[in-house]
Protein backbone atom coordinates (compact mmCIF):
# COMPACT_ATOMS: atom_id res chain seq x y z
CA UNK A 1 0.00 0.00 0.00
CA UNK A 2 2.93 1.97 0.62
CA UNK A 3 3.98 1.77 -2.92
CA UNK A 4 0.40 2.91 -4.23
CA UNK A 5 0.75 6.19 -2.40
CA UNK A 6 3.93 6.90 -3.45
CA UNK A 7 2.89 6.74 -7.20
CA UNK A 8 -0.48 8.46 -6.26
CA UNK A 9 2.00 11.53 -4.69
CA UNK A 10 3.85 11.26 -8.23
CA UNK A 11 1.13 11.63 -10.46
CA UNK A 12 -0.65 14.46 -8.60
CA UNK A 13 2.74 16.33 -8.48
CA UNK A 14 2.98 15.72 -12.09
CA UNK A 15 -0.24 17.26 -12.67
CA UNK A 16 0.39 20.07 -10.55
CA UNK A 17 3.65 21.40 -11.93
CA UNK A 18 2.01 20.40 -15.58
CA UNK A 19 -1.20 22.27 -15.03
CA UNK A 20 0.64 25.10 -13.59
CA UNK A 21 3.13 25.73 -16.58
CA UNK A 22 0.78 25.16 -19.39
CA UNK A 23 -1.56 28.18 -17.80
CA UNK A 24 0.66 30.36 -18.52
CA UNK A 25 0.44 29.24 -22.55
CA UNK A 26 -3.06 27.45 -22.47
CA UNK A 27 -5.08 28.66 -19.58
CA UNK A 28 -7.95 25.84 -20.52
CA UNK A 29 -5.78 23.00 -20.85
CA UNK A 30 -3.41 23.91 -18.11
CA UNK A 31 -6.70 24.50 -15.54
CA UNK A 32 -8.17 21.52 -15.96
CA UNK A 33 -4.48 19.47 -15.57
CA UNK A 34 -4.42 21.47 -12.55
CA UNK A 35 -8.34 20.67 -11.55
CA UNK A 36 -6.81 16.90 -11.70
CA UNK A 37 -3.97 17.16 -9.58
CA UNK A 38 -5.82 18.65 -6.87
CA UNK A 39 -8.38 16.43 -6.95
CA UNK A 40 -5.66 13.60 -6.38
CA UNK A 41 -3.98 15.72 -3.81
CA UNK A 42 -7.18 15.88 -1.94
CA UNK A 43 -8.36 12.27 -2.33
CA UNK A 44 -4.83 11.20 -1.48
CA UNK A 45 -4.57 13.17 2.04
CA UNK A 46 -8.25 12.19 2.46
CA UNK A 47 -7.31 8.72 2.63
CA UNK A 48 -4.05 8.88 3.94
CA UNK A 49 -5.55 10.62 7.00
CA UNK A 50 -8.18 7.62 7.64
CA UNK A 51 -5.77 4.84 6.98
CA UNK A 52 -3.41 5.94 9.82
CA UNK A 53 -5.78 6.69 12.45
CA UNK A 54 -4.03 6.52 15.33
CA UNK A 55 -4.26 6.78 18.91
CA UNK A 56 -0.83 9.49 18.84
CA UNK A 57 -2.55 13.12 18.75
CA UNK A 58 0.13 14.71 17.35
CA UNK A 59 0.64 12.18 13.97
CA UNK A 60 -3.32 12.74 13.72
CA UNK A 61 -3.50 16.79 13.64
CA UNK A 62 -0.56 16.56 11.32
CA UNK A 63 -2.64 14.54 8.77
CA UNK A 64 -5.42 16.79 9.65
CA UNK A 65 -3.38 19.90 8.55
CA UNK A 66 -2.10 18.12 5.07
CA UNK A 67 -5.70 17.54 4.45
CA UNK A 68 -6.58 21.20 4.71
CA UNK A 69 -3.34 22.54 3.51
CA UNK A 70 -5.26 20.82 -0.11
CA UNK A 71 -7.95 23.40 0.66
CA UNK A 72 -5.05 26.06 -0.90
CA UNK A 73 -4.95 24.21 -3.70
CA UNK A 74 -8.73 23.77 -4.21
CA UNK A 75 -8.87 27.60 -3.75
CA UNK A 76 -5.94 27.93 -6.31
CA UNK A 77 -8.17 25.76 -9.05
CA UNK A 78 -11.07 28.04 -8.54
CA UNK A 79 -8.72 31.06 -9.00
CA UNK A 80 -7.05 29.62 -12.38
CA UNK A 81 -10.57 28.99 -13.64
CA UNK A 82 -11.38 32.59 -12.74
CA UNK A 83 -8.46 33.86 -15.17
CA UNK A 84 -7.18 35.51 -11.62
CA UNK A 85 -3.40 35.92 -10.84
CA UNK A 86 -3.62 34.75 -7.07
CA UNK A 87 -3.54 31.30 -6.97
CA UNK A 88 0.13 31.30 -7.42
CA UNK A 89 0.45 32.68 -3.76
CA UNK A 90 -2.03 29.99 -2.65
CA UNK A 91 0.18 27.21 -4.38
CA UNK A 92 3.07 28.80 -2.57
CA UNK A 93 1.65 28.65 0.78
CA UNK A 94 0.40 24.80 -0.19
CA UNK A 95 3.90 24.62 -0.62
CA UNK A 96 5.45 25.79 2.41
CA UNK A 97 3.07 23.65 4.68
CA UNK A 98 3.79 20.30 3.04
CA UNK A 99 7.90 21.20 2.97
CA UNK A 100 7.49 22.26 6.56
CA UNK A 101 4.87 18.69 7.53
CA UNK A 102 7.66 16.69 5.78
CA UNK A 103 10.05 17.24 8.44
CA UNK A 104 7.52 16.48 10.99
CA UNK A 105 6.35 13.32 10.12
CA UNK A 106 6.74 10.12 12.66
CA UNK A 107 8.73 10.07 15.34
CA UNK A 108 11.69 8.05 15.94
CA UNK A 109 12.08 6.17 18.97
Amino acid sequence: MNRFHTYWILVFGILLIAGAVVSFFEPFVGSWLFAAGTALAGGQAFVFALQNRTDDKRESRLLRLNFLATLFLVGATFMLFSNMSGWIVLVLIYAVIVFFLSFRGKKQK
